[in-house]
This record gives structure tokens, C-alpha cells and sequence, in this order.
């Protein structure tokens, strides 16, 4: 399923192809330590306890930080890493990302649970958060920054995360036969 990625930023302020091949390199990275992350998100699904969730989700982030170091850039890496953790926890599988009219990632859900957390992430504004903070992060580390930002002038993007009624229907479909 597509879910996408719109900002309020210029293509002066963000080469939003760039931030894909970096998001690109963070989802090929993230897949070589899923033998590691799956049994770790698998147990944090499956307990109750926050206190044992809250560890296990710093398991995982600390499994993606270690296997993104050398994938993205460095004032990026936390925020990539969240997203990687956050999806996992949902048991969402970031699977690609390419660049349209907006940035486009393309999910694989493969249970009702998991069409359901990504959902909720995104009308929680959560990941619309996590993008709006490494699209800043970006913008204010690049070139464009130094030029018209100067040393005092930080950019402030918002991005906004979406999965139209119609791709949510067609998942939601697929894998109850029913109609949302």
C-alpha cells in the first residue's frame, strides 16, 4: 500500500529525490537486521506490560541505529531509526520509497493489526511528526540551508503523512474479503 509523504517545502529548500535515496538506503539497511528486530517486535506485540514494551522498543531502536550508522546521515539516523521502530512495532514493512508528486512509501501490511497501526500512526500524526522532523533535519543540514538560512535562520517544515480511503479500502479488502 502507498501512503504519502507531502511537505510545505520548496524544491529550493528540499531535493526530495536525494531524501528518498536516503530513505532508499535506510529501508535496504533496515531489512539486514530484521532477523534480529522480527522476534523483538513479534514479543513487543505480544505483551501487555509497558515496562517490557517500552525495553523492547529500545532493543530495536538500538538494533536500527547500529545498522543504519554509514546508510543516512548522521543528524537523520534517530529519526530513521524511529521510523523503522515504529514500524515494526506496528508490524508495518516499509518496502520501498520513490518520489512522485510527493514522496511515496510503499508499506506491506499483512494483517488487519497492522493495517490498523499504521492507520493509527497516521491519524495520530505521529508519522506526519517523524517527517516533519527529518525533512527539517534535511533541509537545515544542506546546502540550500547555508545559502538562504544563513547562521541564525532555521527552516521549520511540516510534512504530512496520507493513505487515500481508497488504497485503505483496497488493503482492508484484501485481507478480510470485506468491504471498509
Amino acid at each position: 500500500m502507498e501512503a504519502h509523504v507531502d511537505s510545505d517545502a520548496s524544491s529550493e529548500m528540499i531535493d526530495e529525490a536525494t531524501l528518498v535515496s536516503v530513505l532508499v538506503a535506510v529501508v535496504k539497511s533496515g531489512k539486514k537486521c530484521e532477523p534480529t528486530v522480527a522476534p523483538l517486535a513479534r514479543q513487543y506485540r505480544e505483551t501487555s506490560l509497558k515496562s517490557r514494551r517500552s525495553e523492547l522498543k529500545h532493543q530495536i531502536r538500538k538494533h536500527h541505529r547500529t545498522w543504519l550508522k554509514g546508510s543516512c546521515p548522521e543528524k537523520l539516523l534517530s529519526l530513521c531509526a524511529d521510523v523503522l521502530t515504529d514500524c515494526a512495532v506496528s508490524d508495518v514493512d516499509v518496502v520501498h520509497a520513490t518520489v512522485g508528486h510527493s514522496i511515496i512509501l510503499f508499506c506491506r501490511v499483512t494483517t488487519v493489526e497492522a493495517l490498523s497501526g499504521l492507520k493509527q500512526m497516521i491519524d495520530s500524526g505521529h508519522l506526519s511528526q517523524l517527517f516533519s522532523n527529518m525533512y527539517t533535519a534535511f533541509a537545515n543540514t544542506g546546502l540550500m540551508s547555508r545559502l538562504f538560512g544563513g547562521i541564525f535562520r532555521r527552516f521549520t517544515i511540516t510534512a504530512t503523512v496520507s493513505v487515500s480511503t481508497e488504497e485503505y479500502s483496497r488493503a482492508f479488502k484484501s485481507l478480510t474479503g470485506k468491504f471498509y
